[in-house]
């Protein structure tokens, strides 16, 4: 799953160090920073879903529907 951060440079690194706790991050890029005169910037993170422990579903597949959420952000 690929997901774009959008914020200042410390929100954006501490967003980051709190999705590699929760999940497999396969990739985070550096910053890039809004177009004009914002202080704001974008980063890119990419990250593996893993399927549930006993499950048979496939960590690119999509989610069956009615299974609870795993994981999520505190």
């Amino acid at each position: 799953m690929k997901l774009r951060l959008h914020g200042t440079p410390t929100e954006c690194e501490h967003v980051a160090r709190r999705l590699a706790e929760a999940f497999t991050v396969v990739a985070v890029s550096g910053p890039y920073p809004d177009r004009g005169r914002s202080a704001l910037v974008r980063v890119y993170v990419e990250v593996r879903l893993d399927p549930a422990p006993g499950s048979s579903a496939s960590p690119t597949g999509p989610a069956r529907r009615g299974q609870p959420l795993r994981r999520q952000l505190q």
